[in-house]
């Protein structure tokens, strides 16, 4: 038989896609408000819970335990739902865990649990607070999968474990990633919130200090991301390990991780540093792991000299003992609605949420008092009449129905005085039973007291919160996470720069642009460079220096003097470290500085001055900063830039002019510098006011301090060269 469905199919599966997103949110990615639990979590505490697997209970096989949880309540994979047991179990995924593992249960390495049939659990003293009231109608229940069964809607939850375990999961458009809290400061916030519900956020903040995480560490927050993180639900902190100093002989120490981020495994931490180490990207020597039941990892620095927090703050910023949590406080209201909410307003709806709890408990016990009242008034009845009773019981065909019509008693009481035992009929239980009557009233007026007052009920719950809290073990009360309130929190602009060792360095270039580094600051004899490539720059720098190389084609080039070659090899072509043109050569070498400004000419007479506010990035094609047309190239890079610049053309004409004529630019295609008729430039140089302008002439070194004939503007086309000016039309530069 066929179903025919006659509807346009955007609409089909929009609707299916709606009804799956919906089931997806609802059934198993988001937690519900009110007992923090997604309900794979729930049905394990649940099943447990009916396998009489308390804390102070004989452990059993997981195996038995993911059998009832799959069999009854949840219908999906074996190893989905063992997965959420263990977690529940680990005291490094969960701030408080629910459950107490027996076996192998995974640890912070990242290392799998054994398998279900070798490990063993049972709930763990924290479950009880979930599930306290969960036999006296706290909850609704519902039928399970196949009607066979009852599962509760949710749990009663005595404390708000949505904030102390936290909870994380991604759904269809929507996720969440709450941080678990301190359950002291979670219950004193519950606690003044019931007291004074108009209590604002930033009063709250001051009383829950901020999140807990269960492998402890720093929480570096500022005070404005704090407040937005509690009052909007949304946020973002820093976690970072705790480390310690540890001194050694001869000034030597090493360094000591003992706490490490949340959901961050250890292993991969060290692997981390491992790989960085063994290419040098930080100033260790070396990592190893001591750790057993507590974290261990030590780092060994190159030398002493390195401060212990500098390094820190770089390994911070390189590897995963620094890590960025970003919250989203994405829950459900009754189990069905997700919202975003703020803390104030969890808190508020869980103290709804209790007092619901509380008065349904209540009327449950009420319900109980009156059943055991009833039954008590009937025994009084029969201790009054005794012996009438022990007669028609004697005598009588049907004693019950004779008891009620002559002493007006209804049909249970009249069992239950024909099921008392013969030495209860002694004076002494006669005024237990008084007793019981008076209790049980007064418990009666208290309970009727907690569903009619709010104001008892408020108290009520007060002394519930600081009672169990009281109950809690000392050392789970105390913070794992120290809170950091720091505005600049982000800042960290450690580098590896910071621990290079300084060395002086010259770089030689050849009129082949073969490129070689030599140790310390040599002159041109003393490198020994190759005779048969002559030299044609020789720059002497820092290690810590970078260059900057101007090529003919006008181009930039930014380059660490680290990777240029060495030792006795005869130096490396410059092609070999960038993609040059075949037909590029270096112009120009200069040790970069901040905000440096340097004349770029070009053959035919452009030039312009190129202001550097920051270094180019590294890059194998280089930054084009001069455009050339027409087969143009660069001839002269000239730094530092003086008062005056001289140029001299191939006609044999000299212009000297003003520095500041020339533009200053981070790129252009130049401004004509002189006015020639092929357009060609010969030589160019900068000189100061009071600077000689010098050339040679044969041998002889020539010089002109008085160029006033020379001065004009600049695009001019110049005088004819002095007396004496060399052939070549070339400066001494």
């Amino acid at each position: 038989m066929s179903k025919i469905i006659n509807d346009d199919i955007k609409n089909i599966i929009g609707d299916k896609y709606l009804s799956y997103a919906i089931s997806t949110i609802i059934s198993r990615s988001l937690p519900d408000l009110r007992d923090g639990l997604k309900p794979v979590h729930r049905r394990i505490i649940y099943s447990m819970y009916e396998l009489n697997l308390k804390s102070t209970s004989p452990y059993k096989k997981c195996a038995r335990i993911v059998g009832d949880v799959m069999g009854k309540f949840h219908p999906h994979g074996d190893q989905a739902i063992y997965d959420s047991l263990v977690r529940m179990s680990q005291d490094f995924s969960i701030r408080y865990p629910l459950i107490e593992g027996q076996g192998n249960f995974g640890n912070i390495d990242g290392d799998n649990p054994a398998a279900m049939r070798y490990t063993e659990a049972r709930l763990d003293l924290n479950a009880n607070a979930l599930l306290d009231g969960i036999d006296q109608n706290a909850v609704d229940f519902i039928d399970n999968y196949d009607g066979q069964n009852r599962e509760p809607t949710v749990l009663p939850s005595l404390i708000p474990n949505i904030l102390l375990n936290g909870s994380s999961g991604i759904a269809v458009g929507m996720a969440t990633n709450i941080p678990s809290h301190n359950i002291q400061d979670v219950v004193n916030s519950l606690v003044e919130l019931i007291k004074n519900p108009n209590l604002t956020i930033n009063k709250l903040i001051k009383i829950i200090n901020g999140p807990d995480l269960p492998t402890g560490g720093e929480i570096l927050i500022s005070k404005n991301e704090l407040s937005n993180l509690y009052s909007k639900g949304r946020g973002s902190f820093i976690i970072k390990s705790r480390w310690k100093k540890i001194e050694l002989s001869k000034g030597q120490y090493n360094i000591e991780i003992y706490e490490i981020p949340f959901q961050v495994s250890k292993t991969r931490i060290i692997e981390n540093i491992a790989n960085l180490v063994k290419n040098k990207k930080i100033p260790l020597d070396d990592v190893w792991d001591e750790s057993d039941e507590k974290i261990r990892i030590i780092l060994k620095p190159k030398n002493r000299n390195i401060q212990p927090s500098k390094l820190m703050e770089l390994l911070f910023k390189v590897t995963d003992l620094s890590v960025k949590f970003h919250c989203n406080f994405n829950v459900l209201l009754d189990g069905k609605i997700p919202k975003t909410l703020g803390l104030k307003e969890i808190l508020n709806k869980f103290i709804e949420h209790r007092r619901t709890i509380v008065k349904r408990v209540s009327k449950h016990k009420i319900d109980k008092i009156k059943s055991r009242v009833e039954i008590l008034l009937g025994f009084l009845t029969a201790y009054k009449n005794l012996q009438k009773i022990i007669n028609i019981i004697r005598k009588s065909k049907d004693p019950k129905k004779e008891i009620m019509k002559k002493f007006k008693l209804n049909e249970r009481q009249s069992i239950a005085i024909l099921e008392m035992r013969l030495r209860s009929l002694r004076m002494i239980e006669e005024k237990s039973v008084k007793d019981e009557i008076k209790t049980l009233k007064n418990e009666h007026k208290f309970l009727s007291s907690l569903i009619n007052n709010k104001n008892k009920l408020n108290i009520y719950l007060i002394d519930q919160s600081k009672s169990y809290l009281n109950n809690i073990d000392k050392n789970n009360l105390e913070r794992r996470s120290k809170i950091i309130l720091d505005d600049n929190f982000e800042n960290n602009t450690t580098s590896l720069d910071d621990f290079e060792e300084i060395e002086n360095l010259t770089i030689i270039c050849s009129v082949n642009d073969n490129l070689k580094i030599y140790k310390g600051h040599l002159s041109e004899t003393d490198t020994g460079f190759d005779k048969n490539d002559k030299i044609k720059f020789i720059l002497k720098i820092k290690s810590n220096d970078k260059l900057l190389f101007f090529t003919s084609d006008g181009k930039v080039f930014n380059l660490n003097p680290s990777i240029l070659p060495g030792g006795k090899t005869k130096g490396s072509k410059f092609s070999f470290f960038v993609n040059l043109n075949h037909s590029s050569k270096i112009i120009k070498i200069i040790k970069y500085e901040k905000n440096l400004s340097c004349l770029i000419v070009s053959q035919f007479s452009k030039g312009f001055i190129y202001f550097i506010d920051e270094i180019p990035s590294v890059n194998k094609n280089g930054k084009q900063v001069f455009n050339l047309k027409n087969n143009d190239q660069i001839i002269k890079v000239l730094y530092p830039i003086k008062d005056k610049i001289a140029l001299v053309s191939n006609n044999s004409k000299l212009l000297i002019f003003n520095s500041k004529e020339i533009p200053k630019l981070k790129r252009s295609s130049g401004v004509l510098m002189q006015r020639n008729k092929n357009n060609n430039l010969s030589d160019v140089i900068t000189l100061n006011n009071n600077d000689e302008l010098e050339w040679f002439n044969g041998k002889h070194l020539k010089k002109l301090s008085n160029y006033e004939f020379w001065l004009g503007k600049r695009s001019q086309v110049g005088k004819k060269i002095p007396r004496g000016f060399n052939k070549n039309l070339k400066f001494n530069n």
